[in-house]
């Protein structure tokens, strides 16, 4: 496996603020199995991210601005608040409640006392049920629109699933710029030696 030069003008650009980032709703219904693969995905790609790093390299903090495993506790922390949403399009409500991370530096610091392989388990479990929820659910929900609290967007559910989509990425990007350049993984089991 060939490592990624450090030094690239790719690996040094940041990524855009999250804050920052508008992203396209609107997309068609057809794309929720893509969606959803890719947030069920989330969790491998964060276990191969941390495969063979230092204990020091994911829990380092520089500039008082979350570690590795920091930024894997707030994608734990938003996954809790995706529920209420997912609620709302069902009960179709015509607004989607306020996400409130408020109190996320608490939850943050008490994720960070806790075993890494456990907090990467909640997760996966977490965003599973969550995944499956959304796609015992009838079609009218993923046919309702209702109106997401920042700037009054209308958002269907694959609409939702973008946003996590994405926002997954951004802090995937985030870490594996926070790591540098990628350490060798060893080949998986499945293959011959």
């Amino acid at each position: 496996m060939t490592s990624h030069n450090p030094n690239s003008s790719f690996l040094g650009a940041k990524p855009i603020p999250w804050s920052e980032r508008v992203l396209p709703f609107g997309r068609a219904p057809e794309e929720l199995p893509v969606l959803t693969e890719r947030l069920l995905g989330t969790h491998a790609r964060l276990m191969h991210l941390f495969l063979g790093q230092a204990p020091e390299r994911l829990y380092n903090r520089s500039d008082d601005k979350w570690s590795v495993v920091g930024h894997a506790a707030h994608l734990l922390v938003v996954q809790h608040r995706f529920a209420a949403r997912l609620e709302d399009f069902q009960a179709l409500r015509p607004n989607l409640c306020t996400i409130d991370l408020s109190d996320q530096e608490g939850e943050l610091q008490q994720h960070l006392l806790r075993n890494l392989g456990d907090l990467l388990e909640e997760f996966r479990l977490e965003r599973l049920a969550f995944v499956q929820t959304l796609l015992n659910a009838e079609a009218h929900v993923h046919r309702h629109t209702a109106l997401h609290p920042c700037g009054n967007r209308p958002m269907r559910t694959v609409d939702m699933l973008l946003w996590i989509a994405e926002h997954d990425d951004h802090h995937l990007a985030t870490m594996r710029l926070l790591l540098g350049d990628m350490p060798p993984t060893p080949r998986p089991r499945l293959w011959p030696a």
